[in-house]
């Protein structure tokens, strides 16, 4: 190691760069070129603040640029946004490239990062509303707007505050009721809807994403075990969502992508996700009894962080006694032999052997030991036809 630092350095002595003897011209660096001429300290803040507000276009672009990596720094990123409130700057108005809106795009993106940077942004109507609009429109530069609305919806309040006054959900199915056929849409616009759908599932189905999802998930769409299969189980959390399930057989089509050995996927977590949610209804639990190997194909993909959600799923599905037939004759030797990473799976496991060593009786009060016993009292009494013979009576 110290014999190759050393040649490294004096293979730098020998740079004629170092010892100014550079015959040739230096190609400028680009990245230098299109950031503002400053020290980083305490007071090029300020001056950042001026520039992107200047009229020449170049000097504007360049603060842009500098600004988008200096508000990295949390303590630089919260004065620029409480005390030099870089939210509410207005550029000037002008036509833009996709360079110079890209650069503006990361400047927001650093904005959302921090902690309240996300607030004034969703106080800013405007800005929100153009956000949507780019998305809806298909540009290019939707992955970075999903990526600052993805920050946007951290926290629950802000979630609230983004439905209730921009109908977030509604815009949402909108984008992506557009074309619903497209390859795939950017991954940070999951994100940001699956925080939506967690707290208004029941909107989104009434806003038509149930059907859009489902539709994607039909068709094969891109990475729909991943993106569109997570937020589709989000939707059977209300009672709407599963109506609608057991109404387009959804657990039929969950089935046929474990069953399907010609198309293997990267991942069944979402899709063990979606049939856990699923059971919620009784009609789609009655409807997995007709699908004999269910539990042996969940069974054999209780690993690694599809462990939780499969044995949560077998343990709703051994509801069923048929099922539960099934699952301690085929499955519980594989169970008992899983390994679990997690403590609290090791406790869902054993909760699930447990419920499969019970049987109806002990559940149903119709054990032996917990009746209550009763007396029998013999009473002697004449037989009839005056033989002279008694026969005993009970009585309870």
């Amino acid at each position: 190691m110290c014999i190759a630092l050393s040649k490294a350095q004096s293979k730098r002595g020998k740079c004629d760069v170092v010892h100014g003897k550079q015959e040739e011209k230096v190609q400028e660096s680009c990245y230098f070129k299109d950031r503002a001429t400053l020290a980083y300290g305490f007071g090029a803040l300020p001056k950042l603040m001026e520039g992107i507000g200047d009229e020449d276009p170049h000097v504007q672009l360049k603060s842009i640029n500098s600004l988008a990596e200096f508000l990295l720094n949390p303590l630089h990123g919260q004065s620029a946004i409480n005390a030099h409130e870089v939210v509410k700057r207005r550029f000037r108005y002008r036509a833009t490239s996709y360079e110079e809106m890209d650069s503006i795009l990361n400047l927001f993106v650093a904005i959302a990062m921090h902690m309240n940077g996300s607030q004034y942004i969703l106080e800013s109507g405007r800005l929100i509303n153009q956000f949507y609009e780019i998305m809806e429109g298909g540009e290019e530069l939707s992955e970075k707007v999903a990526v600052i609305l993805a920050f946007c919806t951290k926290e629950y309040d802000d979630v609230c505050f983004l439905q209730e006054r921009y109908n977030a959900v509604g815009r949402l199915a909108r984008i992506f009721g557009r074309d619903v056929c497209i390859h795939s849409h950017p991954s940070a616009i999951y994100r940001h809807m699956k925080l939506l759908l967690e707290v208004y599932p029941d909107v989104a189905v009434n806003e038509g994403l149930f059907e859009i999802l489902f539709t994607r998930i039909k068709n094969r769409a891109h990475e729909f075990w991943q993106n569109e299969m997570q937020c589709f189980a989000l939707l059977l959390r209300c009672a709407e969502g599963q109506k609608r399930f057991v109404a387009v057989d959804g657990m039929k089509e969950m089935y046929d992508i474990l069953s399907d050995t010609t198309r293997k996927l990267n991942s069944y977590k979402y899709v063990i996700f979606t049939i856990m949610h699923g059971l919620s209804s009784k009609d789609a639990l009655w409807r997995c009894s007709a699908f004999v190997d269910l539990p042996e194909l969940i069974t054999k993909l209780a690993k690694d962080d599809t462990q939780l959600f499969c044995f949560q799923t077998l343990y709703t599905l051994a509801d069923m006694p048929r099922i539960k037939a099934y699952m301690r004759m085929n499955c519980y030797e594989d169970l008992k032999k899983l390994n679990c990473e997690e403590k609290i799976n090791e406790e869902r496991k054993a909760e699930l052997l447990h419920k499969l060593d019970r049987e109806v009786f002990h559940t149903s009060r119709l054990r032996v030991n917990d009746r209550k016993p009763f007396e029998i009292d013999i009473e002697p009494r004449l037989a009839p036809f005056g033989s002279g013979r008694r026969v005993a009576l009970r009585h309870t």
